[in-house]
């Protein structure tokens, strides 16, 4: 049995949050899909409705809301939540920097064309349906380790040895770092500077001296570098808007 799609609407505007559950209704229907729908006034309201995780795969938040905006509670939920879709409504793209910040997917300019509004679900859906998990696979002396590349913050080399962070983890092992470069950087990893290798998906804001991590940690970006690891974060986030 297909498993519902779950859609979280944060809209002040109860009109525009009436026509835009409206659309996502009538696009679920045209394709066959169950689809969840929860609608919230506010971002305080959404955030306050759930003690542990959220339950949705798909936001659709307004961006100017009163108190907390869309951009600061996409921060919120990006904080419990690496894996959900957000889209953003807006009547100006003032906010477009710092969306890559939170990984929104695209900006649905106010009033919503239908068309393109189907347009971007049905790509989500096709990404979603083709996502396979990619793992870190280690082997050492008689164990064999699997890690998922997403759970992965970094990579850096120590000396002769290899370290590994990841969670509260970090695992250490003898071995030349240029080993592991052209893979991580095949599976969403940037170097920052030699020998660090950061996921980009755990990237939260790129400066020209470090880059900062959801987890608040810092990694220094070198000179040299900090073109390239720009471009490849705002890429990475980029990812499926066009």
């Amino acid at each position: 049995m297909q498993r519902a799609i779950q859609f979280a609407i944060c809209e002040d505007d109860k009109t525009e949050q009436a026509y835009i559950a409206s659309l996502v209704r009538n696009w679920a229907d045209r394709e066959n899909h169950d689809c969840r729908i929860e609608c919230y006034d506010s971002a305080e309201q959404l955030l306050y409705s759930f003690d542990g995780d959220f339950p949705f795969s798909i936001y659709i938040l307004d961006i100017q809301m009163k108190k907390m905006n869309g951009v600061e509670l996409a921060r919120e939920l990006r904080r419990r939540d690496k894996r959900a879709v957000i889209l953003f409504l807006t009547g100006l793209l003032d906010y477009a920097l710092e969306g890559y910040e939170v990984g929104a997917m695209r900006y649905l300019m106010k009033p919503v064309d239908e068309k393109e509004f189907y347009r971007i679900l049905c790509r989500i859906e096709k990404e979603q349906s083709e996502e396979t998990e990619a793992w870190f696979i280690l082997e050492r002396q008689e164990e064999i380790l699997k890690i998922p590349y997403r759970d992965i913050w970094y990579l850096e080399a120590q000396g002769h040895y290899v370290e590994l962070h990841y969670g509260e983890k970090v695992l250490r092992w003898k071995a030349g770092f240029g080993e592991y470069q052209r893979e991580f950087e095949e599976n969403g990893f940037v170097m920052v500077r030699r020998g660090a290798l950061v996921n980009l998906g755990r990237v939260a804001k790129v400066g020209r001296t470090e880059c900062v991590l959801d987890n608040g940690e810092t990694l220094p970006v070198s000179r040299g570098q900090y073109r390239r690891v720009n471009e490849a974060f705002i890429s990475y986030y980029r990812k499926g808007w066009e």
